[in-house]
């Protein structure tokens, strides 16, 4: 008899259970995990947590400023430094002194004029009165510093008047100034035909170290008809335009060619540089201006030249006239 088991169904209990895909596996594994119910955890939440007690901040007045503490701390600090310093005097004096920037002057005079001496204490003696003694001795002095180098080391350095020009006081006497007024020295005739000479004005009772002061008259100018009429010009302003016109002389490096500086009217200023020219610069307006335009004129000019140079700029507005001696 044929078997025909093959050709009928298989019992339910004995059928193949079907093979499921790894996609589908996949997304159950998922949703289980996702129906999973979560532990409850015991964490205490901040809320529940019991609060420790914040101290309180108490005010108070502030301190007194304690002003005699504080003079205390600073003369207690001044006497410590004060100490120190005298402490080390002892062990530091002055063995060697040196001078530079003197010309006129001799490096024995300046050592002289400061009052400093070998064995002196180098940290302690006085570097002002020092520099004052130097200026009040010596005239030519312009400029002082002083300095040390320890372990017995005294530095002066000095700056000395470069040029310095001539004028008369009242009583006919030849002084030497610098172009800022101030008197160096009373002067001879010779000392005095060999720089720059300032005419016009003089110096009443001049004195060594301190500015000059012009000597106020009442002169009087002759007019057409011979007439005597009074001068406005006080001796200030004479003094005034001369000082104006030597700066500016100063400054176009050409001091030493200028003979003469006549402020006798300053309506009309005369200038003479050398014997070559005489410089006509008419009124005190714009006289550094007018010194330029002689310098430049003048360099123009050739060595056997000479005559009149007219920069007042009157006759002719911002030009130099040149008119040669006959």
């Amino acid at each position: 008899m044929d078997d025909d088991v093959p050709n009928r169904k298989r019992a339910y209990g004995n059928s193949k259970p079907k093979k499921k895909s790894v996609l589908t596996m996949l997304a159950e594994t998922l949703m289980s995990a996702k129906n999973r119910p979560k532990k409850r955890t015991s964490r205490r939440t901040e809320s529940s947590r019991p609060k420790t007690p914040t101290p309180a901040v108490i005010y108070t007045q502030p301190l007194p400023f304690n002003r005699d503490r504080l003079i205390v701390q600073l003369i207690t600090v001044t006497a410590v430094v004060l100490a120190i310093v005298m402490g080390l005097s002892v062990f530091f004096k002055v063995e060697t002194i040196t001078v530079t920037g003197a010309d006129t002057y001799s490096a024995w005079a300046v050592r002289e004029a400061s009052g400093i001496s070998e064995g002196d204490k180098l940290l302690t003696f006085s570097k002002i009165r020092a520099a004052s003694q130097i200026m009040a001795n010596l005239p030519y002095v312009k400029g002082v510093r002083i300095g040390i180098k320890l372990p017995d080391t005294v530095n002066i350095m000095i700056e000395e008047e470069s040029v310095v020009y001539a004028i008369k006081s009242s009583d006919g006497q030849w002084w030497m100034m610098d172009s800022d007024g101030r008197v160096v020295e009373q002067a001879n005739n010779a000392k005095a035909a060999t720089a720059t000479q300032v005419l016009g004005v003089t110096l009443e009772a001049p004195t060594v170290n301190e500015k000059g002061v012009a000597t106020e008259m009442t002169p009087s100018e002759t007019n057409e008809l011979g007439e005597l009429i009074p001068v406005s010009t006080t001796g200030a302003q004479r003094l005034t335009a001369a000082l104006q016109i030597l700066k500016a002389l100063e400054n176009n490096d050409i001091v030493g060619e200028a003979a003469s500086v006549d402020v006798t009217s300053t309506e009309d200023i005369i200038l003479w540089y050398g014997t070559r020219y005489q410089v006509n610069l008419g009124d005190t307006s714009r006289l550094d201006y007018k010194v330029d335009c002689m310098n430049d004129a003048i360099l123009q000019m050739s060595d056997y030249q000479s005559g009149v140079l007219d920069i007042s700029f009157t006759i002719w507005p911002n030009q130099v006239g040149y008119t040669p001696f006959a």
